[in-house]
């Protein structure tokens, strides 16, 4: 029986957001497509390269190398300390200047937009510049401006980018989700993870309706990970495609129910 599309839809995580290669390697092995993708701060960078056409091995060995110098560097502001071009250069020498139009898959951005709070899911125009909006966490990062719009981190409206993909149409959605349920924070030691649990705490107000909404949600086990420290990467990547490969029967039973459903409406409707 022909199955249904699959999105991938990918949750921040800053350091975390490896994790989502190694789900992806997981995923293609198995012989499970992603034809539509959308990534929220940390996991728009993952769905940019994806999409761009990158294979896997190759994202693995990016994010085996990330460091904070190389997504970030110093500028005082009135409006944040650190400059998010870092984070626009980088997508740019991983992928090249590419726009939306010319990747392998459709790809979705989501960012939030400064001046009325609302989301704005990027599928045209420059997609490095997009990423780098999508990223720009409040107070660490400049906002980033664009077409006389400001924009900051996707995670204060849609972290886990399902609704974005939902509004493709009839498609099997999988949500993978790297926020830490019902966390128990230690008080910060530095004003980067004050930041960082400041931002987790105002996301959880979106991405519950996110999680329920997803057809397949796929949570790493990867909690005693630091979201702010690179230095993981390899670990985070293997437990993350580990953890996936145990869920493969569980998620092709899920999207083989769905495809059946779909195909039965269609058919009483013709």
């Amino acid at each position: 029986m022909r199955r249904i599309p699959v999105g991938l839809a990918l949750s921040g995580g800053t350091a975390k957001a490896v994790a989502h290669v190694g789900v992806i390697k997981a995923l293609l092995e198995e012989d499970i497509p992603i034809d539509y993708i959308a990534g929220t701060s940390g996991g728009s960078i993952v769905a940019s390269m994806f999409a761009s056409g990158m294979p896997v091995s190759s994202m693995e060995t990016i994010a085996n190398n990330l460091s904070w110098r190389k997504l970030a560097s110093i500028r005082l502001s009135r409006l944040g300390f650190i400059s998010s071009g870092r984070i626009e250069e980088f997508v740019r020498e991983q992928i090249g200047d590419l726009s939306f139009s010319d990747l392998k898959i459709p790809c979705y951005v989501v960012a939030t937009n400064l001046l009325t709070g609302r989301k704005h899911a990027f599928h045209s125009g420059n997609l490095a510049v997009a990423v780098r909006a999508s990223c720009s966490i409040p107070q660490i990062y400049l906002p980033v401006k664009i077409d006389s719009e400001y924009y900051v981190d996707g995670g204060l409206s849609e972290y886990l980018p399902v609704e974005t993909l939902r509004e493709i149409g009839n498609i099997f959605i999988i949500g993978v989700h790297l926020a830490r349920v019902n966390a128990i924070y230690e008080p910060p030691r530095h004003i980067l993870q004050l930041v960082m649990q400041i931002t987790s705490l105002m996301a959880k107000k979106n991405y519950m309706n996110s999680v329920k909404n997803a057809d397949f949600l796929i949570h790493p086990d990867i909690d005693g990970y630091s979201a702010v420290d690179f230095n993981s990467s390899a670990d985070i990547i293997e437990e993350s495609y580990r953890f996936t490969r145990e869920l493969i029967p569980e998620l092709k039973k899920a999207w083989l129910k769905k495809s059946s459903f779909l195909r039965r409406l269609m058919s009483r409707t013709r």
